[in-house]
């Protein structure tokens, strides 16, 4: 019988070991598994966390990713001064014709003699892009050579425009009327036409003024769709029939 105490207390005592190891693997088992490896306190430092079977991968909250914005440079038009001369043109009384190059015998026959500018919207060197130009009106300062008087043109007349701008293309030229000679007189004008005015009358979409004795002249050209502009100072005098100009 003493044998039988003894075994029955062993056995006792080993149940109660393992009902104790089963309890603690129930335990474990209801835990999820969690994993978190964490780098340096670095800037951009990865964190790798997961659960189960779920991995995420991120950046420190103690240093967020930046990026710096992408410059792109916008084409704009290049409007060069390309020089002068002096040419035949033929004055429609009708705007929508307005001041233009001789196309028939009657409007060369009719034509009369102007000094006109030349501007350029210039291809670039290096490949650097351009952009067309588009709306373009010119400004006109006369000065007077008794450095008092002025005579300040809002819209000069471009050669061939139906309007009071013109479009220059991409390596294109234009032509601007700066003088004309009217019975031996110097005049210049001004274009008037702007948004939907009507001009019944002939020639009442232009204003002459008179410019004898202006030697100096500056004229402004400005892209109104890009904002691109260019200035040109140019002293104008006749020697004999002919006309010059010089930068200033």
């Amino acid at each position: 019988m003493g044998w039988i105490h003894q075994n029955y207390e062993i056995v006792t005592v080993v149940l109660a070991v393992i009902g104790v190891g089963l309890a603690w693997f129930q335990l474990r088992k209801r835990e999820p598994a969690t994993t978190k490896v964490e780098r340096s306190r670095v800037d951009h430092s990865a964190i790798v966390s997961g659960s189960n079977n779920q991995v995420i991968i991120g950046h420190s909250p103690s240093g967020p990713a930046t990026t710096e914005p992408i410059k792109i440079e916008r084409a704009a038009p290049n409007l060069v001064y390309a020089g002068a001369r002096r040419k035949n043109i033929f004055v429609s009384p009708w705007s929508r014709e307005g001041f233009c190059d001789p196309r028939t015998e009657e409007q060369r026959t009719k034509s009369i003699s102007a000094f006109v500018l030349k501007f350029e919207n210039r291809i670039m060197a290096g490949n650097r892009k351009i952009a067309r130009a588009l709306n373009v009106i010119a400004k006109l300062s006369f000065h007077h050579k008794n450095g008092a008087t002025k005579r300040d043109i809002d819209y000069g007349v471009w050669l061939n425009s139906p309007c009071n701008s013109t479009d220059i293309g991409i390596g294109d030229t234009c032509e601007l009327v700066l003088i004309c000679e009217l019975e031996n007189n110097l005049v210049t004008f001004e274009d008037r036409r702007r948004g939907n005015d009507n001009f019944d009358e002939g020639f009442s979409y232009v204003q002459d003024g008179d410019v004898n004795g202006y030697e100096r002249v500056d004229v402004t050209l400005i892209d109104q769709t890009t904002q691109a502009s260019l200035t040109v100072k140019l002293k104008v005098w006749r020697d004999g029939s002919n006309f010059c100009t010089s930068e200033v």
